[in-house]
């Protein structure tokens, strides 16, 4: 029996355009609370030198816990620092605080009052369970539709993700306590509210910590899985080292996450819990504490006052947004250099195609560079029309289509079916959201290709053709020029008779409505960038052979002076 499908994502997708129309002053409103919020919490973990603050917080630690913790606090801080991940660490830390601050503030209230209303429980724990259930990744779609790139979206859908357990254990916790002492506090004239403040809460405070615990952890998971958006912070390190498959990085990054969520953890878990011993310790040191937190409490509100002013021009600070494709990271790594080299300061923002376009759209990042045009980007191109300015080319001539080794025999798409065996049924590609993927879809469809399609990354592509390549086994894989596997390995493209894919291709530079009138300059070095297929291997090529992309760029520029002399004069 066929049943006619109920057109649920084309609903969502109406839905969202709505909100997108009449909610855009809420939305806006929101970003203008979390941005700064985070912001603040960036600059109160900066504004002392690294060695500084992490004595600050470990003597912040010890005051709330115990002195292993801050003696672990120490050393692990020290260690993020001398992997030189301190500086990703304190934007994950500003996330998360973040998060959290905006989880108790709305979770507590809400738990309360779950608590002491057996209505308001049946209607919002099953509201709770779908915002548990649901997969996390989940969250990252509305937010990026709503909110576009960076820290935003990525706290908003912490927030969804980790405010339930604080809800349920407030409404626990206070479920839990006695109705003895609330018939006792009753008796003594005590109204409903003092009953609240002086007996229920208190009574439930290691519960209500608890679900704080839990909330703290759940906003350091999901900030990490924020990456994909844009978030920054030790997420966006793992992501990389997934993405360009260097294990060791992404050790680091993952040991740099377990750092901060045992300190967390901890502290949490110690405030919470006062044993005999806690308070004996704390008798002991008596006054020399309480001058110490006194101390700590002046030198927190001095730094706040700091952090409060924002540090540096806001017009010398560029968003540049790329994709973590090879030729990307070329050219967005070159612009950023030349730019710094003016005065600038440039954060890059690295995510997916998709919400690549949308924080340019939406003014969230100033510019890309990585506009496949006129077929490969054109979804997205046509998807967000007049609300970015395209400044034209950058370089000419690209060619995508399906590649394999020069000793696989088949010259043509139409032939893979016949050798489905020899390829294992299998076109490797790269990330789902980027336009040679949904032409491989298409020419899947087209040439009815039995074939299933791979999603990875760049890097993930290009290590299963190198695999493939040292065992002479037939691989098939979707691949660009420019790119530096042509140059290391001999490599042709398939014969395209249906025209799927786009030949001739050129990449354009797309910039944010306003801002030639901002930030004329970078307009104008933006406008200006031109460069050739030659020129993007020998920086791909530098970054294959071990160079950061920094590295590369700078000595890519430093080669030709006069080529970058042409986009800034």
């Amino acid at each position: 029996m066929n049943l006619p499908r109920l057109p649920v994502a084309e609903w969502v997708d109406a839905l969202v355009k709505w909100l997108q129309t009449y909610f855009a002053p809420f939305f806006a409103l929101i970003s203008g609370i979390i941005e700064p919020t985070t912001r603040f919490f960036e600059r109160l973990l900066t504004t002392l030198p690294p060695i500084y603050m992490i004595i600050l917080l470990t003597l912040l630690v010890w005051l709330f816990s115990r002195f292993r913790i801050a003696l672990f606090t120490l050393l692990g801080f020290l260690f993020i620092v001398h992997l030189g991940l301190w500086s990703a660490s304190v934007e994950t830390l500003a996330l998360v605080l973040t998060s959290t601050l905006l989880s108790v503030i709305i979770g507590i209230p809400l738990g309360l009052w779950a608590g002491r209303s057996e209505r308001v429980k049946k209607i919002l724990f099953p509201v709770l369970d779908l915002m548990q259930t649901m997969p996390a990744f989940v969250y990252l779609i509305p937010a990026v539709f709503f909110f576009a790139l960076g820290p935003v979206p990525a706290v908003i859908a912490s927030v969804i993700f980790a405010m339930p357990p604080t809800i349920r254990m407030t409404s626990l916790g206070l479920r839990q306590v006695a109705e003895e002492l609330k018939e006792v506090a009753h008796a003594f004239g005590a109204t409903s509210w003092q009953r609240l403040m002086k007996v229920e809460i208190p009574l439930a405070k290691s519960t209500i910590l608890a679900g704080i615990n839990q909330t703290i952890m759940l906003s350091l998971s999901m900030v990490v899985i924020s990456s994909m958006i844009g978030a920054g912070g030790l997420g966006n390190k793992v992501l990389n080292a997934i993405s360009r498959l260097q294990v060791g990085k992404g050790f680091e990054a993952g040991l740099a996450i377990v750092i901060i969520a045992i300190v967390l953890d901890r502290v949490t878990q110690n405030m919470g819990k006062v044993t005999k011993k806690d308070e004996r310790h704390a008798s002991r040191l008596g006054r020399w504490r309480n001058w110490l937190a006194g101390a700590i409490g002046l030198v927190l509100v001095g730094l706040s006052v700091l952090a409060y002013n924002p540090i540096g021009d806001n017009d010398k600070q560029v968003k540049l947004t790329y994709v973590n494709w090879d030729s990307e990271v070329a050219s967005t790594h070159v612009v950023k250099k030349v730019l710094e080299k003016q005065g600038y300061q440039v954060e890059l923002i690295e995510t997916e195609a998709g919400p690549m376009w949308a924080g340019v759209a939406s003014g969230s990042a100033d510019a890309h560079v990585a506009a496949w045009l006129p077929a490969t980007s054109k979804s997205y191109a046509d998807r967000y029309k007049g609300q970015y300015e395209d400044l034209g080319v950058n370089l000419r001539d690209t060619y995508l289509g399906l590649v394999v080794p020069k000793y696989v025999s088949i010259q043509s798409i139409e032939d893979l079916n016949a050798n489905k065996g020899r390829f294992e049924g299998k076109i490797i590609g790269i990330e789902p959201g980027s336009g040679i993927m949904q032409s491989t879809e298409k020419a899947l469809k087209e040439y009815g290709l039995d074939f299933q399609l791979v999603a990875g990354s760049d890097k993930a592509m290009t290590a299963s053709l190198d695999k493939a390549y040292q065992q002479k086994k037939w691989i098939v894989i979707t691949g660009w020029e420019p790119h530096w596997k042509f140059n290391k390995y001999e490599l042709k493209f398939l014969k395209d008779p249906k025209k799927i894919y786009s030949t001739g291709e050129n990449i354009h530079t797309i910039a944010r409505k306003g801002l030639k009138e901002e930030k004329p300059e970078v307009y104008r070095i933006l406008d200006r960038f031109y460069w050739t297929k030659k020129d993007m291997g020998e920086v791909m090529l530098k970054i294959q052979e071990g160079k950061t992309p920094d590295q590369a760029a700078e000595e890519w520029i430093r080669e030709h002076p006069e080529k970058v002399k042409q986009w800034t004069q």
